[in-house]
């Protein structure tokens, strides 16, 4: 997915299509005009199966070919994780459609993260004009954990930065990188394995090697450490639980797609 994920405040993110701020000019009393919400040129969605075999991809001109489930088209659109998301139907993760968008001619923004922006807004508009999505913000009190430095000191190494070669390997009880990565990398897989946010806590602020080795089960016998103690005695750093406020997208209504 679009780095579920690279984040901005979650509650700025996106408060709705069509929503319109009205800015009064001082001396004029002229409101600025509602800017036209970015959408997709075409767009075809069709049921598929998980083990579909075709290309997914979102280019950097932001067409978007790939196989996926609604949630994680939510995901993508409103660039939150999966302990973000409330009130989702099960469908939503275990129905595969194959989406194909086009979007409009136009300059293509050279940062990464406008272009992102644009992709999220465009699926946001797909999401409810296809899906018919309405969904609304709301801030919970839930599990969080923060990533500390462990007692004994981190164990991580410093290296120096290689963007060109930089590679993250993703597998089950798996995390490794090539090329250096940030503790905020860390962060968000962490995330993502647990299922609830992670704060880094660490003040690390280097780039680092990281190579990750954990137990999915560790009720296995043999099976290896745990991901809590994996972290403690390979990267000397350690996960501590806490409650906190969370922004979380409820879905109020969703349905299966329309016909192309």
């Amino acid at each position: 997915m679009i780095c579920r994920a690279l984040h901005c405040t979650r509650s700025q993110l996106f408060t709705g299509l069509g929503a319109a701020a009205l800015v009064f000019i001082c001396g004029t009393g002229h409101s600025q005009p509602e800017a036209s919400p970015q959408k997709f040129e075409v767009a075809s969605i069709k049921p598929s199966r998980p083990d579909a075999k075709a290309p997914s991809d979102i280019s950097p001109s932001g067409t978007v070919s790939m196989n996926t489930t609604v949630k994680s088209l939510i995901f993508m659109a409103y660039q939150i994780q999966e302990y973000q998301i409330a009130g989702a139907p099960k469908w939503l993760d275990s129905e595969y459609y194959r989406v194909d968008a086009k979007p409009p001619a136009g300059p293509i923004p050279s940062e990464q993260r406008k272009r992102m922006d644009q992709t999220s807004e465009r699926l946001r508009f797909l999401l409810a004009e296809r899906f018919q999505l309405r969904a609304h913000h709301e801030t919970r009190n839930l599990q969080e954990y923060d990533l500390v430095v462990a007692k004994g000191g981190s164990k991580l190494k410093e290296m120096e930065r290689d963007a060109a070669n930089f590679k993250l390997s993703l597998g089950k009880g798996k995390i490794a990188t090539r090329g250096g990565a940030k503790i905020a990398m860390l962060v968000n897989v962490l995330a993502g394995a647990l299922h609830y946010p992670v704060v880094d806590k660490t003040g690390l602020d280097r780039y680092y090697d990281i190579q990750l080795n954990y137990s999915m089960d560790d009720s296995l016998p043999d099976a290896g450490p745990s991901l809590f103690a994996a972290l403690e005695e390979q990267l000397g750093l350690k996960l501590e639980a806490r409650k906190g406020p969370i922004d979380v997208l409820v879905i109020d209504h969703v349905e299966r797609p329309s016909e192309n």
